[in-house]
C-alpha cells in the first residue's frame, strides 16, 4: 500500500495498516502492507515518547529558572504550578529505557538559553541534578527551583 494515504490522512493510514497487521497475525496473507513505513513508524514511537519527556523536563526547568531569576515576579506562582504539572507529566511518560536518551545537562542548557533570551540575570551554567533524581517523584517544584537557583 505504498500510496500517499500516509501523507494525506495518517489516521486512515494507521487504521488500515493495523487491520492488515491483524490479518497477518491471524495467519492471513496480505500483499498491500506498507512495510517500510510501518517499520519506521514503530521505531519512531519510542523516540517520540522520549522526546516528549525531554520537552516536559525542559519546560519545567525553564519555569524553575524563571523563578530562580525572578523570585518576586507576578507569574512565579503560575510558573511553580506549571513545574508540578510538567514534572508529573514527565514522570508518567518516562520509562527506564529512555534514560539513555535523556541528556539532563543538554536539557538544562537548552532551558537556560531559552530563559537567557528573556534578558534575565545571571543563571548557573550547569546543574548538579544527578541523573537518578531527574525523574524521581520526590523532585517537586521547590527542589527543582533550589537546584537551578544562582548561588
Amino acid at each position: 500500500m505504498p500510496d500517499d494515504l500516509y501523507h494525506r490522512d495518517i489516521l486512515a493510514w494507521s487504521t488500515a495498516q493495523a487491520e492488515r497487521l491483524r490479518r497477518v497475525a491471524a495467519g492471513g496473507r496480505v500483499n498491500d502492507l506498507d512495510w517500510a513505513t510501518v517499520i519506521e513508524e514503530v521505531g519512531s514511537v519510542g523516540r517520540g515518547e522520549a522526546q516528549a519527556v525531554d520537552v516536559l523536563l525542559r519546560q519545567a526547568m525553564v519555569h524553575a529558572l524563571n523563578i530562580a531569576a525572578w523570585p518576586g515576579h507576578s507569574a512565579a506562582r503560575k510558573w511553580r504550578n506549571a513545574i508540578t504539572v510538567l514534572l508529573v507529566g514527565a514522570t508518567r511518560r518516562f520509562s527506564p529505557s529512555m534514560a539513555q536518551y535523556l541528556d539532563v545537562p543538554d536539557i538544562h542548557a537548552a532551558a537556560r538559553r531559552q530563559v537567557l533570551d528573556l534578558d534575565m540575570r545571571a543563571l548557573p551554567e550547569a546543574t548538579d541534578l544527578p541523573p537518578a533524581e531527574r525523574l524521581d517523584e520526590s523532585l517537586g517544584a521547590e527542589a527543582l527551583i533550589a537546584r537551578l537557583a544562582p548561588r
